[in-house]
């Protein structure tokens, strides 16, 4: 289920690729308010309208939830530490967006997971088991969800000032 945060603060997770990354909103709760993919080579732009608030320009990216009730950017932006993460560090150091960086192992099956619990199979699709279905769509969106929640179970898991390192700006 996604959520609307009510003009409260948000985070930003962002899964990073070599042609394309995936992004997701979250509240404060780690509930997805809405999320997207955008091509790489565009990550600049992704950076400016993230810095400038204009989050109704990313609308023609999402693939769950909307812009609506999207309140302040909480920073910093939490970005896997894979493939592609330079072009995005750089990008969001352009921009002076500051990202930590943190590990995205395991993410791509968490999403998986994830999509299946915002959109549950009918009929005998519910019988197959999640490991063993494939979500019809790109799912870079809800891994870059993923990394969100589970940057936010390290940080509740973690005593304060031993957490992730934080790169770019």
């Amino acid at each position: 289920m996604v959520v609307d945060a009510r003009n409260g603060a948000f985070l930003t997770g962002v899964d990073p690729g070599r042609d394309k990354f995936g992004f997701a909103f979250a509240d404060e709760n780690g509930r997805l308010l809405a999320s997207g993919i955008g091509r790489t080579k565009e990550a600049g732009s992704f950076f400016r309208m993230l810095r400038d608030g204009h989050f109704s320009d990313l609308s023609p990216l999402f693939l769950e939830g909307n812009a609506n009730g999207l309140g302040m950017l909480r920073l910093p932006v939490i970005c896997g530490a894979g493939t592609g993460h330079a072009v995005l560090a750089a990008a969001a150091k352009l921009e002076g967006i500051p990202v930590k960086f943190v590990p995205e192992s395991g993410t791509t099956l968490r999403a998986r997971s994830l999509y299946w619990s915002l959109h549950p199979p009918g009929g005998l699709w519910r019988a197959v088991p999640v490991s063993m279905r494939v979500p019809p769509r790109d799912i870079d969106d809800l891994a870059a969800w993923a990394i969100v929640k589970g940057s936010m179970q390290r940080a509740a898991e973690t005593p304060a000032g031993m957490g992730d390192s934080e790169h770019g700006s």
